[in-house]
């Protein structure tokens, strides 16, 4: 069985912009743009990958269906948002680095 940290080092942009829907390219861009602790702000464990950026927490886990699609949820915002794309954009960032 594949781990959250497995899928997510394979996650592609274009993948990415699909879980986030119509404006997930956007989402993404200005989510890129918050400064963000690796240290202080985030948390990675092979179930939960969270994110606390602008007073909201960002979660993204596995669903549990077979396909093990992601799961993003936002504590803030209801529907996606600008906080689910800055962790979409440090997941991408920071796996390339």
């Amino acid at each position: 069985m594949r781990t959250l940290r497995d899928k997510l080092s394979h996650l592609s942009f274009l993948q990415a912009v699909k879980l986030l829907g119509p404006q997930g390219q956007e989402l993404i861009m200005e989510g890129g743009k918050f400064e963000i602790n690796l240290y202080e702000q985030v948390n990675l464990d092979d179930r939960q990958f969270r994110l606390d950026v602008d007073e909201a927490t960002v979660t993204i886990g596995l669903s549990n269906d077979k396909r093990q699609r992601f799961n993003l949820c936002c504590s803030v915002c209801n529907g996606t948002c600008v906080h689910q794309g800055a962790a979409l954009s440090l997941v991408l960032e920071e796996k390339l680095a």
